[in-house]
């Protein structure tokens, strides 16, 4: 199955996700159309698996840029995260354009990104308890004493608020103000003066241009 999927990577990487068709990695990895489906039903389910792969590689990054981010002041460090959160989303639209648009709440990098290892999707419940944990550590910066109310707003709402957007209007997606408005969201929502945002620090800034699915075969 192994090269299979690297024939499918390399068709999405070198030609854009419109000619990934399971014929046209049939043809790529050098196997039967037959075969192929033995491992995969259609076009939908190689792409469900490169993408979480994608998501798993994106998740560690992210995961490496939140620990850099913790040495930063804690407004500053909201600022960064939230810019970091935002150009995962985008990178990972740019990996399956319309694909992920439709199933982008199953491959939400920021859910995977506080996991022990890194990749594995966090339920909500750790998320909260990892948000609470931050928190403490910046007590004194924070003015909302509702914590674990904050905590719930900000790991459901702005996974659900990234999302919806990528559903519905995907081409905010590219808006710079982006970043800036959901620092300043998630700046409100702890009562924590926002800072400005400045494009993560060593963020993998590579893009591919979403291209127009083809049907599936």
């Amino acid at each position: 199955m192994g090269f299979i999927l690297d024939a499918a990577r390399r068709i999405l990487y070198e030609e854009g996700v419109g000619a990934l068709t399971t014929r046209r990695v049939a043809e790529r990895s050098g196997v039967a159309v037959g075969s192929l489906y033995q491992y995969f039903p259609n076009r939908d389910a190689i792409l469900a698996r490169l993408a979480e792969d994608e998501a798993r590689r994106e998740s560690q990054a992210l995961q490496q840029r939140y620990a850099a981010a913790r040495h930063l002041p804690f407004a500053e460090s909201l600022a960064q995260t939230a810019a970091c959160i935002v150009e995962s989303e985008r990178r990972m639209f740019a990996f399956g354009g319309e694909f992920y648009r439709r199933y982008a709440q199953h491959f939400h990098v920021a859910q995977r990104a506080g996991s022990r290892q890194a990749g594995e999707v966090l339920d909500t419940d750790t998320l909260i308890r990892d948000s609470l944990r931050a928190f403490s550590r910046h007590a004194a910066a924070i003015g909302e004493p509702d914590l674990a109310l904050a905590a719930w707003l900000l790991t459901r709402g702005i996974t659900s608020l990234l999302g919806t957007l990528v559903a519905e209007r995907p081409d905010l997606l590219d808006s710079r103000r982006l970043e800036s408005i959901l620092g300043r969201v998630v700046a409100a929502i702890l009562d924590v003066q926002p800072a400005p945002v400045a494009r993560p620090r060593n963020a993998n800034t590579r893009r591919r241009a979403p291209r127009k699915p083809a049907s599936s075969r």
